[in-house]
C-alpha cells in the first residue's frame, strides 16, 4: 500500500477521534483495536517516511497517533486527572483540525525520548503493573 492511500484511510477517524478528545479515550478498547488495525496496515506501507519527503499532514498524523497510543495503554481512569493526560488530550484536540487541513507540525513541537524508568516512575500510576509471568511457572 502507498502511503497516501494509507492516511487517507486512516486520517478521517483520526481526525474524529482527536476533535472530540476526552478522558473516555483512556484505556479505551476500540481505540486499542483501532490502533492495532492501523499498525498492522502500515506494516504494508512500502512506501514509508524517511525514504521519500514527508506527505503533507504526515507529521501531525503520527503525532495524533502517539498521543492515541498512550491514552489507550492507560488502564487507571484516575490518571484522567493528572495535568500531563490533561495537557495530552487537549494537545490532541487542537491537532484535529491541522490534521484536517493537512497542515505540518507546529515548530514548537518535537519528539522527545523519554528514559523509561524517568517515565515509568512518574506515570506508574496510570498503567498496570506489567504481568512478568510465564505461563505454568
Amino acid at each position: 500500500m502507498k502511503a497516501r492511500v494509507f492516511l487517507d484511510r486512516y486520517s478521517p477517524r483520526t481526525i474524529r477521534i482527536a476533535k472530540g478528545s476526552s478522558p473516555a479515550l483512556i484505556g479505551n478498547p476500540r481505540i486499542h483495536k483501532f490502533l492495532e488495525r492501523l499498525h498492522r496496515d502500515f506494516e504494508t506501507v512500502t512506501d514509508r517516511p524517511g525514504s521519500r519527503p514527508p506527505l503533507p499532514g504526515e507529521d501531525v498524523f503520527w503525532w495524533c497517533v502517539g498521543i492515541l497510543e498512550q491514552m489507550a495503554e492507560m488502564s487507571r481512569p484516575g490518571c484522567a486527572n493528572m495535568p500531563y493526560v490533561r495537557m495530552k488530550l487537549d494537545e490532541l484536540r487542537s491537532m484535529g483540525p491541522r490534521l484536517e487541513k493537512r497542515e505540518a507540525l507546529p515548530p514548537e513541537f518535537q519528539v522527545h525520548w523519554f528514559d523509561s524508568d524517568e517515565f515509568d516512575e512518574e506515570f506508574a500510576d496510570c498503567f498496570d503493573p506489567p504481568n512478568d509471568r510465564i505461563s505454568g511457572d
